[in-house]
């Protein structure tokens, strides 16, 4: 595998993974950006209206016709929180050259039609066409209210709402469902404008081999903005620990119980945090899922996940209301018993493992080499998949017990079943 990070002016950077086993070709278009709360709503919806149509292919009939006749090519608009940065994205996928039946250029048409929908979207008198915007609005209305209805994933959204109160990253990605519903046409198309403006662009290809024209394209395509100004990106957004533990408890109609707790630190190695959370709670055999979970029979789940640039755990678990207590007993004693170095040596080796094997796993798809390129930069870490496997097979039962040591609760949110809410 062979990489290669391009600039290509200010803010922007074209990174090229050449892999010659893949048959597909992977563009990422990734426009990334200071979380502005009140502007969420916006950004996701002009994001989500680029890939659905464009003027040249003018509703979402159109362009599916037109990724049919390309051997089934997808386009899609994922968005993502790191830190207080938000990464919208525009991702096209196409089979390789080599593979087409009659020698088509199917890299340079999906290029092509991912800078068309970039910078020639469906737009008329300034505002995003009316029918088009109307249904995308419906959808991202539809997204909001599944969030909702994912209990698991609401509990874990209001329980963030409360760790990191008046930070930007305390706020629903999607925006409230009021502001959607307030969104106009012209409004969503301005915040494209800005969002152009504003935005770091990080590119990423992931083919068999260097794409022929893909940097002098995205540059005379970017080119057109005369005013970009790119803004410096806080993905290191760390929260600080509340003077006193937060305790929320919302009544809901559900038939369990959600408990989220957070716990927060300073200054622990990102490679120590995550085998803590490995060897705690973020594995199948972790201690939490098997002493909580298994062995007390406390909960019908328990895991921990750290959240990147926050310096935050997140430990979520679905409870009978009779068992909550216990169960947040049971997790802070599983901690105390981490800070004690109350846990075996085969346990460190199965968490190493683990997240050896995740960094073994990186090349096996496009999608995986993009999200480590990208999990570097965010990083600020330039080390190769070989320098973070010995980083955490030199880590001790010393780090991982610091790691505990270092982090204190900060929220505790519970989803009480039997609720109207």
């Amino acid at each position: 595998m062979k990489e290669t990070t391009q600039n290509l002016g200010k803010g922007m950077d074209l990174v090229q993974i050449i892999e010659p086993k893949f048959k597909t070709n992977t563009i990422m278009v990734m426009l990334l950006v200071p979380i502005v709360p009140e502007k969420n709503a916006s950004y996701v919806l002009a994001q989500s209206m680029l890939t659905q149509s464009c003027r040249k292919y003018p509703d979402n009939a159109a362009m599916t016709v037109k990724l049919d006749d390309m051997y089934g090519a997808g386009l899609s608009a994922p968005v993502s929180v790191n830190g207080s940065v938000m990464s919208l994205s525009v991702r096209g996928s196409v089979i390789a050259n080599q593979c087409a039946l009659h020698g088509e250029d199917l890299l340079g048409e999906m290029t092509d039609l991912m800078l068309d929908c970039l910078f020639d979207p469906n737009v008329r008198d300034g505002a995003f066409d009316a029918n088009e915007f109307r249904i995308q609005r419906k959808e991202l209305l539809d997204s909001i209210q599944a969030e909702i209805n994912n209990k698991r994933g609401y509990a874990m959204l209001r329980a963030r709402q409360t760790a990191f109160v008046n930070e930007p990253d305390a706020y629903p990605l999607y925006g409230s469902q009021e502001e959607v519903e307030a969104l106009t046409p012209e409004g969503v198309y301005a915040a494209y404008q800005e969002l152009l403006r504003r935005a770091v662009v990080r590119v990423y290809y992931v083919g068999s081999e260097e794409p022929a024209g893909l940097s002098e394209k995205l540059t005379a395509a970017f080119s057109q903005i005369k005013d970009r100004a790119p803004e410096a990106l806080p993905f290191e957004a760390p929260s600080p620990c509340k003077s006193e533990c937060a305790h929320v408890t919302e009544q809901m109609d559900v038939s369990q119980s959600k408990l989220v707790l957070a716990f927060k630190g300073e200054n622990i190695p990102g490679e120590a945090f995550r085998l803590f959370s490995a060897v705690f709670g973020g594995t199948p055999f972790s201690m939490l899922f098997t002493n909580v979970r298994e062995k007390m029979s406390l909960c019908y789940y328990c895991a921990s996940r750290v959240i990147e640039g926050k310096a935050t755990l997140i430990v979520d678990s679905g409870v009978e209301l009779a068992n909550a207590e216990k169960t947040h007993e049971a997790v802070l004693a599983q901690l105390e018993a981490v800070r004690n170095g109350e846990f075996t040596d085969e346990l460190v080796e199965n968490a190493k493992r683990f997240m050896v094997n995740i960094l073994r796993g990186i090349g096996d798809t496009p999608m995986s080499c993009i999200a480590e390129a990208y999990q570097r930069f965010y990083r600020h870490d330039d080390a190769d998949v070989e320098e973070r496997i010995q980083r955490y097979q030199a880590l001790t039962r010393e780090d991982i017990i610091a790691a505990a040591k270092a982090l204190r609760e900060d929220t505790v949110y519970l989803m009480q079943q039997g609720g109207t809410k």
